[in-house]
């Protein structure tokens, strides 16, 4: 069973916000609804959820505050934001704590001041521990979307001592790796290099197969791509997440009839906020494909989304690439000026990232100008 992190309306208007035990998303928000709640909101996919280990032990009321904590750090990342949080949870303890430095600093004794200090640095400590690895990992993403793999692998490297903060944090840094070993030619190498997870990642249905598919369009497989996108939905039992990865997958690669009935049946009031950018890109996509208007709108709405969060650099591929979907509509609209424009701002992305293919297409038709050459 997952544990999805989700809010919600009481039936009196009240923020309530918890974890939910299910093993579907569906199921959660039955779950959820049964209990009276509305506005059932899920922030996690069942493949991807809370670590159960970090809930062992806790009252329902120590759940509910972490499910505070994890929503508010989603809604304002970085350093700052945590440090207020600490800071409002211990304000007894600060208040004191200046208290005693002002008598410090009005009986001019250094050594109280020294004491104050420390006591008031206290709560922060552990949680500034705690981020140094939180950071680092952002700093492993952004050299990831960069291209930058020495870079990448060197933090690699040195986050592996602390992977039992992260559930499947080794996992995530062996696709990464794989994927550079995909991208320099040696696909099957790098398939190899992660066979051992297959088995050791069953209690996570699909999410394997996920990751897999990113390997292969590292190695400019994209019919291996589409298909494992496709076993990975088959694995999940149609979770919805998995369900639009795949219906991406076919918008871009594959069989668009398949995109399509795939996004039919999908309901979206069970994905979390962060899909909405997937969406409207994978509906664009077909609309592009199709020869439909509105294309160029869904498109940009999609670019719209990535852009509230690319304060992360983990959405930066998705921004880059669905950018370059963007830029060719405007293309084909006649746009060639902004199409150009829109290309210039993510080229260092998909320069690492596009395959030949795309990077063919984007230089024969001058819209990556001279940031293409």
């Amino acid at each position: 069973m997952a544990q999805l992190l989700y809010s919600a309306k009481t039936a009196d208007g009240r923020d309530r916000q918890g974890f939910v035990e299910a093993d579907s998303a569906r199921a959660a928000r039955d779950q959820l609804r049964a209990q009276g709640l509305r506005q059932v909101v899920l922030h996690q996919e069942v493949a991807i959820s809370q670590d159960e280990a970090s809930l062992q032990g806790l009252s329902a009321a120590d759940k509910a505050e972490l499910a505070k904590l994890h929503l508010h750090f989603r809604e304002r990342p970085g350093l700052l934001p945590l440090l207020q949080v600490v800071a409002r949870k211990n304000r007894v303890w600060l208040m004191v704590d200046a208290l005693l430095l002002a008598g410090g600093i009005w009986a001019r004794s250094p050594a109280w001041m020294l004491i104050a200090v420390a006591l008031l640095a206290l709560p922060f400590a552990p949680a500034l521990w705690r981020y140094r690895h939180a950071d680092r990992y952002q700093q492993l993403l952004k050299a990831h979307a960069l291209g930058r793999w020495p870079e990448m692998v060197g933090l690699a490297g040195r986050l592996r001592s602390a992977s039992e903060l992260a559930a499947n944090l080794d996992f995530d840094l062996d696709v990464r790796i794989a994927s550079v070993r995909a991208r320099q030619g040696d696909l099957p190498g790098a398939l190899e290099d992660l066979a051992d997870w297959q088995s050791r990642l069953v209690i996570h249905p699909g999410l394997y197969e996920t990751r897999l598919a990113a390997v292969y369009a590292a190695g400019g497989d994209r019919a291996g791509f589409v298909q494992a996108m496709g076993q990975a939905q088959a694995l999940s039992g149609d979770e919805p997440a998995r369900v639009l990865d795949h219906a991406l997958a076919q918008a871009r690669f594959g069989d668009l009839a398949r995109a399509e009935a795939l996004m039919a049946g999908l309901d979206l009031s069970l994905l979390p906020p962060m899909a909405e950018g997937f969406v409207a890109w994978t509906q664009g996509l077909i609309a592009m494909r199709r020869g439909r208007p509105g294309a160029l709108g869904l498109l940009s709405q999609a670019v719209a989304a990535f852009l509230q969060r690319s304060d992360s650099p983990a959405v930066w591929t998705a921004l880059a690439f669905c950018s370059c979907d963007q830029a060719m509509a405007l293309h084909a609209a006649g746009q060639k000026a902004q199409a150009k424009a829109t290309l210039k701002n993510v080229m260092p992305v998909l320069r690492a990232h596009a395959d030949a293919p795309l990077l063919a297409v984007l230089r024969r038709d001058f819209m990556a100008g001279e940031s293409g050459r």
